[in-house]
């Protein structure tokens, strides 16, 4: 059997448009992500230092929640009282099948009665996973 042979259409060509379109998707995604990355530690904090404890490789779902110095909270970079805070925990405990992990970053000049307040809502929702972000202390 001959080989049927094709002239004139020597010119093979790639289309570029689906690839141009998924890089650009993919920028857009990695600069959104960073920017709520970012959003989470907005607010300058002075941690506490720790000695000792486990690097976080858990990939949970973190509601990271905001103890400054004057008692105020802060989840992502909105600014809400304690009784905003348990409505936020609940909302993303409905959200997931287990409760989700809470995560404390504060100031290490924050008194305890605010940090109190916050461990006493997470036990009163049902999660018991909580971290604090700490700075690891140096050793000299």
């Amino acid at each position: 059997m001959k080989i049927p042979t094709y002239r004139g259409t020597s010119h093979v060509s790639i289309n570029m448009t689906p690839m141009i379109d998924v890089t650009f998707l993919l920028i857009i995604f990695f600069l959104v992500s960073s920017h709520l990355a970012k959003q989470e530690n907005f607010i300058e904090l002075a941690l506490p230092t720790s000695n000792s404890g486990l690097m976080d490789a858990n990939d949970r779902p973190t509601l990271t929640i905001q103890v400054l110095e004057t008692g105020q909270y802060r989840v992502g970079s909105q600014d809400i009282v304690l009784d905003q805070v348990r409505r936020a925990i609940q909302q993303r405990n409905s959200e997931d099948a287990d409760p989700v992990r809470i995560r404390i970053r504060t100031d290490k000049k924050t008194p305890y009665e605010f940090i109190a307040s916050l461990l006493r809502i997470c036990a009163l929702t049902g999660n018991s996973d909580v971290v604090f972000a700490v700075y690891e202390e140096e050793v000299g």
